[in-house]
């Protein structure tokens, strides 16, 4: 997986966890070394290993991040609930609606 990125000494965790909230919230390119070992089938001893290589893999965008950072980001666009400005309006009710 690569080596730590350079940090500016003046990066605070908060601004760490915010990149890293936007990475997972994005998704990303990740890469791995993996190692292909021959196993004894008797014993289950690691006879020898083969292959080393790196593969790239894919983690796809997290849907619960994204809305994390949209309802903090932008609350005005993006909160649970949106008030209207608008009035209800008074209906009159008459002895046939209380039949109902």
């Amino acid at each position: 997986m690569g080596g730590k990125k350079y940090r500016h000494p003046d990066e605070k965790p908060e601004d760490k966890i915010e990149k890293a909230l936007l990475k997972r919230a994005l998704g990303f390119l990740q890469e791995e070394s993996v190692t292909e070992e021959i196993i004894d089938s008797e014993t289950g001893a690691v006879r020898e290993t083969s292959k080393r290589r790196r593969v790239t893999k894919e983690v796809p965008p997290d849907v619960r991040a994204l809305l994390f950072w949209l309802k903090n980001r932008r609350p005005d666009r993006w909160r649970d609930r949106v008030e209207t400005e608008e009035e209800t309006p008074a209906y009159d009710f008459d002895e046939t609606d209380n039949n109902l």
